[in-house]
């Protein structure tokens, strides 16, 4: 089955190392390829990012991307920025990433609407219900949003587990699923990857 996804190309493997060394957690190895598989799938050439991390996800999503294509990509902790930007580098991709400091709920705000092919949320579960909110108005029609954590590494659907972030989660994950407007789906890939088509006026 290994031979079916797509393998690490070196710097990956060494955005992967990195993130592991600074306890930054990336997507696992399956989930980035399938991610990769999306953008190939709506020739993206507009993606953003909710949570750089050190770069692997970024970098997975870049190399399906059209060759024109740009990646927004938004992280709060200035460390985390600098090994994302060091990963974009050493691939020869820093030139098509915009990289935003800042907080997501302040950064989303200033960027345009209707303009993005994918957005991706792998940052803090507890805001995904206000990020959702920004991706509606972001996605073109037929664009996807794409939510990492969508199973809360099996607790979702526990119904003894609660907590702020499995809590947002489920609030997160019910909105999307109740918007007649998105066409969804749900993998059991890495910790859990929630997909939506945005089908408004498309």
């Amino acid at each position: 089955m290994s031979t079916l996804i797509e393998a690490e190309d070196e710097p990956l493997r060494a955005a992967r190392a990195r993130s592991e060394e600074n306890d930054i957690d990336a997507v696992s190895a399956e989930t980035g390829a399938f991610l990769r598989f999306l953008a190939r799938a709506v020739k993206a050439r507009s993606v953003v990012e909710v949570g750089s991390g050190g770069g692997y996800s970024g970098l997975w999503f870049l190399g399906g991307m059209d060759n024109k294509g740009i990646l927004t990509t938004i992280e709060s902790d200035s460390d985390h920025q600098n090994l994302s930007q060091q990963a974009y580098g050493e691939a020869g991709q820093a030139s098509r990433v915009r990289s935003l400091l800042g907080p997501a709920l302040s950064m989303l705000p200033k960027l345009a609407d209707d303009s993005y092919d994918i957005v991706f949320l792998d940052a803090d579960p507890v805001e995904y219900p206000e990020y959702l909110e920004h991706g509606i108005r972001l996605l073109k029609p037929g664009g996807l949003l794409v939510a990492h954590g969508a199973l809360a590494d099996g607790k979702i659907a526990d119904p003894s587990e609660a907590g702020l972030q499995v809590d947002a989660m489920r609030q997160f994950n019910d909105l999307v699923a109740e918007n007649p407007d998105f066409q969804v789906f749900l993998l059991p890939v890495g910790r859990g990857l929630l997909g939506a088509v945005w089908r408004a006026n498309a």
